[in-house]
């Protein structure tokens, strides 16, 4: 549990401290798509998440965390860490700070909701409903096999349900990041004149036809005050 919980905290700091949208100063010529610079920065995200894995799960070994499988525990982590990032990154770039918030609040619900501190019999309804839902729960699960024993095709089915997580994530940072352009613009504006938060500045801007419309309609000096 504490080993995948270092993951998520890690990717979460990963996406904290690097700037989460691509600059595309110097790029002229180049044509580089919300879709690209989504899945580049990610790359150096994975990668950064990668080395975090490795160090985790071989601090972990190294500190003599008994294992059946060394090379099967260290493997669990970097496909959990993959996946963690992913829906850190995705949530944070399509979301900005609301995201960031909605990966703080995962961590939470996932301390009890992934059976990582005591049995999710032990727990109440809500956590045992949540529990299926969770990624905590899978690689958590990925990690207790290379520990304790392989049981059946447990190892194998815990990491592809893992994986699965990977789909929303990337429908939320690819196809609705798209339509939330303007909105994140909208928003980090606002955010910047408080001056309580550093905020992204994006020169990106939304394709969608309904987000066009109201973004003609709000440059009229007659609509701009009630938009």
């Amino acid at each position: 549990f504490y080993t995948n919980l270092a993951l998520w905290v890690g990717g979460f700091v990963l996406v904290a401290i690097y700037k989460a949208e691509v600059d595309r100063e110097g790029l002229d010529g180049l044509t580089v798509t919300s879709t690209h610079a989504f899945l580049g920065r990610w790359l150096l995200f994975a990668l950064m998440g990668q080395i975090q894995a490795i160090i985790c799960c071989v601090g972990d070994l190294a500190l003599g965390v008994q294992c059946v499988s060394p090379p099967a525990f260290v493997f669990a982590g970097m496909m959990s860490s993959l996946v963690y990032v992913l829906v850190i990154y995705a949530l944070a770039v399509a979301l900005k700070h609301v995201g960031k918030a909605l990966a703080v609040l995962l961590v939470v619900l996932q301390i009890p909701g992934a059976s990582g501190l005591y049995p999710i019999q032990m727990q109440p309804t809500f956590f045992r409903a949540l529990n299926p839902w969770l990624p905590f729960t899978y690689g958590i699960g990925a990690m207790r096999e290379a520990v304790a024993g392989f049981y059946g095709t447990t190892f194998a089915r815990d990491l592809l349900v893992l994986l699965l997580f990977a789909v929303p994530a990337l429908l939320l940072g690819i196809v609705a990041r798209r339509r939330l352009l303007n909105v994140n613009a909208l928003f980090d504006r606002k955010m910047a004149e408080t001056d309580l938060l550093v905020t992204e500045r994006d020169n990106e801007k939304s394709t969608d036809p309904m987000a066009l419309f109201l973004e003609a309609l709000a440059g009229s000096s007659e609509h701009r005050d009630e938009f």
